[in-house]
C-alpha cells in the first residue's frame, strides 16, 4: 500500500514538545514517509525563532530549508504547521492557503493550549488562517472541541484525541550535573512567567499578568531563602522590545536581580520539560504550562492580576481553581513556606481536576493521531477554495484596517494582475462614504446592489462576525467569499 507522506513545517524550538512524540512515532512506522522543512525567522517572531536551525542540528534532526520546490518534489499528503500565524510568522510563499490550493491536507496541532477566552484570544485560537485552512486540528479534549464549535468557522475539522505534548511528560528528564551541584539537595521551586501581557478590553488597557512590582518584592524574599533553590523560566519575549516600555524596564530589572543570586537558575532553554518535571513545586502565571503543571503531582501556585480577571474556558478554569491562588508577593511567600514544610492539602483536588481537564494523558496521544491520519489519508476530500481569479473579476474588500492595506500593497507588487478592486466595505459608519486607497467605502447592506464577483474578508479578529453578516444577513453566496490569505495567494501564485 502507498505510504502516507507527512511534511513538518518547523520554526520555533520551544514548541518542539507539541510534536515530538508524533514525529518520533511516525518515523518508526513503515506506513509513513516524512520530511522536515525549516523556515528561518526573517519574517517572523525572531525572539522565539532564533536558534531554530541550531536546535535542529543539536538534536540531530534531519531537515532542509523550506522552499516551494522542495514541498512539491516531496509531494506530501499532509503538512503539519507549528504555529497558527501565517501572516506575522511567515512569508506568503509558505502560507497554508498556497498548499491547500495544491490539494495538500493542512494539519495544525496547537503549540499551546486554548487557555484564554478574551475577544483577542478567541480570534487567535479560532479565526487565524491556519486554523481556517486546516483539514484537521487536533485538540486537548472534547470540552475544548466544544469551544471551537462555539467560535470557529472550521470546527468540523477539530478532533479531540489529546495533545502529544502530554505524552512526553511520561519521560524522565534529568538536570545537568552542573545544575545538580548548584541545587545541592534543596527543594526546587520552578517559577514560570509569561511576558507582561496587556489586553485591550472595551477600549481600555488591562494587564492580565501579575504586577511586576510584586515579582520584584518576591525576588527580595528569594535572596534571603538560601535553603530553597529557584528556577526562573521567563517567556522568550519576557524582555522583548515589543513589551510596553514601562513594563520592559521592570522585566529587565527582575532578570538582572535574579541572575545575581546564588540560589537561582534562569532557564532559557528551548525545552522546558527538564525543569517542569523535576521541580518540587511550581509558580506559574498565564501560560500553557499552567495546564501541564497539573500533570506533575506537585503543589502549584497560580498567579494572576487582582485588577483584571482574564476569562478562561470552563474546562481550564476548573483546573486553575484546584491550584493555590496568588496575586501578590505575600501569597508567593506563604506558598514557598508551605512547600518548605512539605504540605499540600490540595493534592487530591488537583489530581481529580487535572484528570477531568486532560482526559488523554496516557502517553498515547501521538499514536491516536498517527492512526487517525492513516485512516484519513484513505478518504477523498475536496478543496473548498477557488483555484484562480480572473483579471476581470470585480472584488470588494471587507475591512479598511492593516490587512486591507496589506492586500493593496501585495496587489501593487504584482502589477501584472489587473485585479479590479471595486470598493471597500466597512461596518464603521464614520468610514462609510469616504475614500480608502482611492476607492469608495460602502456600508455592507449596499453589497447586493453592486456587481461584484467576490468579497475578500480582510480581518482575522472579526472574520467570524463578518462571515455570518455576509451569509446570514446579506445572503451573500458562501462560494463568493474569500479570506484575505487565499486572495493574496491567488494573486501571487
Amino acid at each position: 500500500m502507498k505510504k502516507v507522506k507527512i511534511l513538518y513545517v518547523f520554526q520555533v524550538p520551544s514548541f518542539w514538545p507539541s510534536w515530538e512524540s508524533l514525529y518520533e512515532g511516525v518515523a518508526k512506522d513503515d506506513r509513513f514517509e516524512t520530511k522536515l522543512l525549516w523556515i528561518d525567522g526573517s519574517a517572523g517572531d525572531q525572539a522565539q525563532m532564533e536558534h531554530a536551525e541550531e536546535f535542529l542540528q543539536n538534536m540531530q534532526i534531519p531537515y532542509e530549508p523550506f522552499s516551494y520546490d522542495r514541498v512539491m518534489q516531496f509531494k506530501p499528503d499532509y503538512m503539519i504547521y507549528q504555529t497558527p500565524y501565517d501572516k506575522g510568522h511567515r512569508k506568503i510563499d509558505t502560507w497554508t492557503a498556497r498548499y491547500k490550493r495544491e490539494g495538500i491536507r493542512i494539519v495544525y496541532i496547537p503549540y499551546g493550549i486554548e487557555i484564554s477566552d478574551t475577544l483577542e484570544s478567541r480570534y487567535k485560537h479560532f479565526s487565524l488562517s491556519v486554523v481556517l485552512n486546516a483539514h484537521i486540528v487536533y485538540v486537548l479534549s472534547e470540552s475544548i472541541r466544544n469551544e471551537y464549535k462555539k467560535h470557529c468557522m472550521n470546527w468540523q475539522a477539530v478532533r479531540a484525541l489529546g495533545l502529544p505534548r502530554f505524552d512526553t511528560l511520561k519521560k524522565k528528564y534529568v538536570w545537568l550535573d552542573e545544575l545538580l551541584n548548584r541545587i545541592a539537595g534543596r527543594r526546587v521551586i520552578l517559577w514560570k512567567s509569561h511576558f507582561p501581557k496587556i489586553f485591550i478590553e472595551n477600549g481600555e488597557k488591562c494587564q492580565t499578568t501579575p504586577d511586576l512590582d510584586e515579582y520584584l518584592q518576591f525576588a527580595e524574599y528569594i535572596e534571603k531563602s538560601q535553603d530553597l533553590f529557584f528556577v526562573f523560566m521567563p517567556h522568550p519575549k519576557f524582555t522583548d522590545n515589543t513589551i510596553a516600555p514601562e513594563l520592559r524596564v521592570k522585566a529587565i530589572q527582575l532578570i538582572q536581580r535574579l541572575a545575581a543570586m546564588a540560589n537561582v537558575f534562569i532557564d532559557k532553554n528551548d525545552d522546558y520539560r527538564v525543569s517542569l518535571t523535576n521541580a518540587d513545586a511550581i509558580i506559574v502565571d498565564r501560560s500553557a504550562i499552567m495546564v501541564e503543571a497539573g500533570a506533575t503531582g506537585v503543589p502549584v501556585l497560580f498567579m494572576s492580576n487582582p485588577k483584571y480577571h482574564e476569562p478562561v474556558p470552563e474546562p481550564i478554569q476548573k483546573l486553575l481553581d484546584s491550584y493555590y491562588q496568588g496575586t501578590d508577593s505575600e501569597m508567593m511567600i506563604r506558598f514557598c513556606d508551605m512547600v518548605r514544610r512539605g504540605e499540600d492539602e490540595k493534592k487530591q483536588i488537583r489530581h481529580r481536576a487535572f484528570a477531568e481537564c486532560v482526559p488523554f494523558c496516557d502517553g498515547n496521544c501521538a499514536d491516536r493521531i498517527k492512526e487517525d491520519i492513516w485512516q484519513d489519508a484513505h478518504q477523498n476530500i475536496s478543496v473548498d477554495m477557488p483555484y484562480a481569479l480572473k483579471d476581470e473579476d470585480r472584488i470588494a474588500i471587507f475591512g479598511t484596517g492593516d490587512l486591507a492595506a496589506y492586500c493593496m500593497d501585495v496587489l501593487k507588487e504584482n502589477p501584472n494582475r489587473n485585479m479590479q478592486i471595486a470598493f471597500f466595505v466597512d461596518n464603521n459608519k464614520k468610514k462609510q462614504e469616504s475614500l480608502y486607497e482611492g476607492k469608495a467605502v460602502l456600508a455592507p447592506e449596499k453589497l447586493k446592489s453592486q456587481q461584484i464577483d467576490y468579497v475578500v474578508i480582510a480581518s482575522d479578529k472579526y472574520y467570524t462576525d463578518i462571515y455570518f453578516q455576509l451569509t446570514a444577513q446579506i445572503n451573500w453566496p458562501k462560494n463568493k467569499i474569500i479570506n484575505y490569505d487565499q486572495f493574496l495567494v491567488l494573486i501571487k501564485f
